[in-house]
């Protein structure tokens, strides 16, 4: 029993001699605080610069923010060197927000933004943390971490930078070299990058390159290649838009019409009623939705779990669909009548065909039972 006791005791002291951090990440965070693990976080930081251990600040990190960033170590180095003195008091808070479905939150992220006080200096440090993801453990800890001065901080010019990129950002006060920072172009990161066709087939680099705030000195810190992987453009502000695949200009798809199909879409609008149905084949969700437009943003509804994606489009090329057309029907109806059913696949082309008017003069007679598959998700073999 001494032996136990004895060994407690010398872990403790060794703890507090080595300045242990206790950091937890992933589903044991879900039923914390957000004020718990927010002030956690910035004590953990503070505590890491303070003994000016820039190892124990990267592990602080998830493990997506570490691929992400290929400069991490050296990031967290020159953090640490900004940093000076110890800590007399720091105050602020975190503000959050998460994804849940059917009553279970899927991840959570916090951002700080805090005043620290040291004896030699006055500091503003923001954070973004992901306490825990249920379906991407890897991102769970922190994203990013930025510190500047208190005084930069009030510049008129001053703008937190990691809301752009992951990493670890130091904000000095040089106003001139803040200005002057240009985005790099497309064809530019294409080049410096070593960029694939592959790799950023189907991404809007301009829109990729103004969401992460890409400079020319950013291609050397930043896993670019990972970064257009993990690309979501439609979630950006908790949205997930796709109604491109129904107003706007496409690719047609021209062969191949069951392989790599990434979503289907349709709508139809008939006596004054719209329905609308979404498939996202690699999730394996379903989202529905009556009397409401749904592409504009598919959290509209909650998503029900759909395993049978592939089996829905091969139902669909063996009514014949893919070599259906689109068309008007002139005739004037009291009623106008709406529909459009779209396929969109992995390389960004989309199979699309639209129909207005009498629906029943425009379409091949197969039409209603392709409608009723699509919108019960029973599809033959079902």
């Amino acid at each position: 029993m001494r032996k136990i006791l004895l060994l407690t005791v010398c872990c403790a002291l060794v703890c507090s001699l080595s300045g242990c951090i206790v950091f937890r990440r992933g589903s044991s965070n879900e039923y914390r605080s957000d004020e718990e693990l927010a002030d956690e976080m910035i004590e953990n930081i503070i505590d890491c610069a303070e003994k000016e251990d820039a190892k124990a600040l990267t592990e602080l990190f998830s493990q997506y923010a570490e691929d992400s960033t290929l400069n991490l170590a050296e990031q967290a180095e020159e953090f640490i060197e900004f940093f000076q003195g110890q800590c007399k008091s720091w105050k602020g808070n975190a503000s959050s927000h998460e994804k849940s479905e059917y009553g279970k939150t899927i991840w959570r992220e916090l951002r700080g933004q805090y005043s620290v006080i040291t004896d030699e200096a006055q500091y503003k440090i923001a954070y973004i943390y992901i306490p825990f993801h249920r379906e991407e453990p890897d991102k769970a800890g922190l994203t990013a971490i930025e510190i500047t001065t208190e005084e930069t901080f009030n510049k008129d010019w001053f703008l937190w930078s990691l809301d752009q990129k992951p990493g670890i950002y130091v904000t000095e006060d040089k106003e001139e070299r803040f200005s002057e920072q240009r985005l790099i172009t497309p064809e530019e990161l294409i080049r410096a990058a070593g960029l694939t066709k592959e790799q950023y087939r189907g991404a809007d680099l301009e829109q990729f390159i103004e969401d992460f705030a890409i400079t020319e000195e950013d291609v050397d810190a930043l896993n670019i290649p990972l970064l257009l992987e993990e690309y979501e453009p439609d979630r950006k502000d908790g949205l997930i838009d796709v109604s491109y695949l129904i107003e706007d200009d496409i690719e047609k798809r021209t062969s191949d019409f069951t392989e790599n199909v990434y979503a289907i879409a349709f709508m139809e609008n008939k006596n004054t009623s719209t329905e609308c149905v979404y498939y996202d084949l690699p999730d394996r969700k379903r989202y529905q939705t009556s009397n409401a437009y749904l592409f504009d943003d598919l959290y509209q509804t909650e998503p029900e779990y759909y395993a049978d994606g592939q089996q829905m489009v091969e139902a669909l090329d063996k009514y014949g669909v893919f070599s259906w057309e689109s068309g008007t029907d002139e005739e004037e109806i009291t009623d106008p009548q709406y529909m459009v059913l779209a396929v969109e696949y992995e390389d960004g082309t989309v199979f699309r065909v639209k129909a207005s008017g009498l629906l029943s003069q425009v379409l091949p007679d197969e039409y209603d039972e392709v409608r009723e598959m699509l919108l019960s998700g029973e599809h033959s073999g079902s």
